[in-house]
């Protein structure tokens, strides 16, 4: 009784890793992407770019000033990359 115990409250801290995984990388894609431009404008490529076609896309945008970092943009193509065509929030 005691292990499905430990066992169901590890399994609801790792559902709330995961979750607050997913929103940490949409919050860092919104505030590093949104301070020069809308994040609206990522919209045209969402189902179009994998994670390489991303990162690529955030090396464009860090030689022009962009501050980010090797595991923010990670994080940023990862996230993108994952997201469909007109996918919330990034297509409104």
């Amino acid at each position: 009784m005691r292990n499905k115990v430990l066992t169901a409250m590890l399994s609801m801290v790792m559902a709330g890793a995961v979750l607050l995984a997913a929103e940490t990388a949409e919050q860092l894609t919104v505030n590093k992407c949104g301070l020069c431009h809308g994040v609206d404008k990522l919209c045209k490529y969402l189902g179009k770019k994998d994670a390489a076609g991303w990162a690529k896309m955030v090396d464009s945008m860090i030689i022009k000033g962009a501050k980010v970092n090797d595991q923010e943009k990670k994080t940023i193509a990862e996230y993108l990359a994952g997201l469909k065509a007109g996918a919330k929030p990034m297509c409104k």
